[in-house]
């Protein structure tokens, strides 16, 4: 019942409707971060303002509209209910490691319960919540977004495609192409297999105008079908350094990928005066 509900994507858009991303943003990120599906960032060339809005801005009478197509009628308790009578409870489950993941499911927890839906947040440790994913375990799973937010029309759209089996959206979907379809499942939504052929179609493609047409019909993908709903981008991250260190930026860009964290800006070139 779960499989069949989650892969409707009115639900998915509801979901993604109910979440009051400027209640997350004030009160656990001093409105300093940006409201946002998981898209890239307006730095990016690929950046459109359309990627960050379109099903997130918080619409509590069209996502109680689009649960209501699906009839997920509520009960006397105000829950919506499943076809099958049980109560419509959505457990999230985290690695574990980071409090602010629980804040953050606490205060969707609140406007999810607007709509009928209830939430229950299960830490575990990390390799025990990748193995449930691994093995269809969850309902539902938190973890951060795109790792790379600053990508170009030449940097490869894998995190948008079924490419591996961490990619917790999909993971059944990511080990096959990841083992060359020796294990793993056969993409069976059609959205999916788009994703797929097209990021087989973006290695191929001789030029950049190609490669970032590409990049827009999988983005259009991702924002449509929300098969990973985005809440909050683009947080601040304070860096502590000594005055007397030189050649560290007044602002710059702190990730992983791109960046290597201080590896964009050559620490081997930072000196004491």
């Amino acid at each position: 019942m779960w499989r069949s509900l989650l892969r409707e994507v009115r639900f998915r858009r509801a979901l993604s409707l109910a979440i009051d991303r400027s209640l997350v943003n004030q009160v656990l990120y001093f409105g300093l971060a940006i409201e946002a599906n998981n898209t890239v960032l307006e730095a990016s060339p690929l950046y459109r303002p359309e990627y960050r809005s379109e099903w997130a801005r918080y619409d509590r009478k069209q996502a109680n509209a689009l649960l209501d197509e699906l009839g997920l009628k509520r009960g006397g308790d105000g829950v919506r209910r499943l076809p099958d009578g049980r109560p419509l409870e959505i457990i999230v489950e985290t690695a574990g490691e980071s409090t602010e993941q629980t804040d953050v499911l606490e205060l969707v927890r609140e406007t999810w319960r607007e709509v009928g839906i209830k939430l229950f947040s299960k830490p575990s440790q990390r390799e025990a919540f990748r193995n449930r994913i691994f093995a269809g375990e969850t309902v539902m799973s938190v973890w951060s977004g795109l790792e790379n937010g600053l990508p170009t029309p030449d940097t490869a759209p894998d995190e948008l495609a079924p490419t591996s089996q961490l990619q917790l959206q999909w993971p059944k979907f990511g080990q096959y192409y990841e083992t060359g379809g020796k294990t793993g499942e056969v993409p069976d939504i059609a959205e999916v297999k788009e994703l797929a052929a097209l990021y087989k179609a973006w290695a191929a493609a001789p030029a950049s105008e190609e490669r970032a047409a590409i990049w827009h019909k999988m983005l259009r993908i991702q924002l449509e079908q929300q098969f990973v709903i985005g809440v909050i981008a683009g947080v601040p991250q304070p860096v502590v350094a000594r005055d007397k260190l030189m050649n560290v930026p007044a602002q710059g860009f702190y990730n992983w990928d791109p960046g290597a964290f201080f590896g964009i800006y050559r620490p081997e070139t930072f000196w004491f005066k």
